[in-house]
């Protein structure tokens, strides 16, 4: 028996899709509505844009079942939304301020994708230049294996006495002793997807450490804190990325910067045009940033910016 490799629905869904069979009385839709629930038309962009939230790499089921589905997916949704709606959910507070956040996402998503439909599409000469100004990324390719200890950056890092550590065991006793949990697994680095700052600083670091550990750090979206990473390298590999797949590769990295330069910049020319328009009541104003040794402190917060390159240092 051939089963389809598709998800369908679950639950409730599927028992509205054999519901849905039945169909309700009165004039079958036309034109653009493929579909009425309770008088209100279900039409056919909402049926392409409710298909393109399906998955269909690696699935053989036919093209009128995963149809049907996602018409139903809409139905289900738009039949929930009436009966939430007869018990007067969509005037709780609450759900008001989450529509209004959604609406505001939506809009400045879609404010971003105009800012970047605008952006020029990077050269090809523009993309050669930066291929032979970037040997690390393309013709020197370095893939790197480490031995990689990681944990979230401690307030008290600079009290720790990880610049005495010598060696990846070292640093686990460091973390142990002072009660911080980590994870130690083997890692690659790739230099076609890392800063190239970062991949010169690690060919300088373990060439001349001794094959003492080195510490980088960042910090993923979601993360509550800096995320420190304690390396040692066992294995490094060239693998050159040359020829026509490292000129469209240095286009879309061209291209992304690009578009963050101008979004960054669209974004710092509306602040100060709107800094005159914001009141705030007392207590409340924009955030004040730790002062930094030696620099005033920042008052406000920082515009879009490119992430930048981050230094790799030892732990010596």
């Amino acid at each position: 028996m051939k089963i389809t490799k598709v998800a369908l629905l679950g639950g409730a869904a599927a028992a509205l899709l054999a519901l849905s069979g039945c169909g309700g009385k009165g004039k079958a839709p036309e034109g653009q509505v493929v579909a009425t629930v309770d008088g209100k038309d279900v039409t056919v962009h909402e049926l392409n844009a409710e298909l393109a939230q399906i998955p269909s790499k690696g699935t053989d089921a036919p093209r009128k079942l995963i149809e049907s589905v996602a018409l139903a997916r809409i139905i289900e949704r738009k039949m929930l939304v009436e009966e939430a709606q007869k018990a007067k959910l969509d005037q709780n507070p609450q759900f008001l301020v989450a529509r209004a956040r959604a609406e505001e996402g939506m809009l400045v998503q879609a404010l971003q994708g105009d800012i970047q439909s605008k952006v020029p599409a990077t050269t090809r000469e523009a993309a050669q230049k930066f291929v032979a100004e970037n040997p690390a990324v393309f013709g020197d390719r370095k893939i790197f294996t480490l031995d990689q200890i990681q944990f979230l950056r401690p307030a008290n890092i600079d009290q720790l006495g990880l610049k005495d550590a010598k060696t990846m065991a070292e640093v686990e006793k460091v973390l142990v002793d002072a009660n911080i949990e980590y994870r130690r697994a083997p890692q690659q680095l790739d230099s076609l997807t890392i800063a190239p700052a970062l991949t010169t600083e690690i060919v300088r670091l373990t060439g001349a450490s001794n094959g003492e550990p080195f510490m980088f750090a960042d910090q993923p979206a979601g993360a509550p804190a800096p995320i420190i990473y304690v390396n040692t390298v066992t294995n490094t590999q060239t693998k050159p990325f040359t020829g026509e797949r490292a000129i469209t590769y240095a286009q879309s990295i061209l291209q992304r910067q690009e578009i963050q330069k101008r979004l960054a910049a669209q974004l710092k020319k509306w602040q100060d045009e709107y800094k005159s328009k914001i009141v705030y009541a007392k207590g409340y104003g924009p955030p004040v940033f730790p002062k930094a040794p030696g620099a005033p402190a920042a008052t406000t917060a920082p515009a879009a910016t490119i992430p930048a390159p981050v230094a790799a240092t030892t732990t010596k």
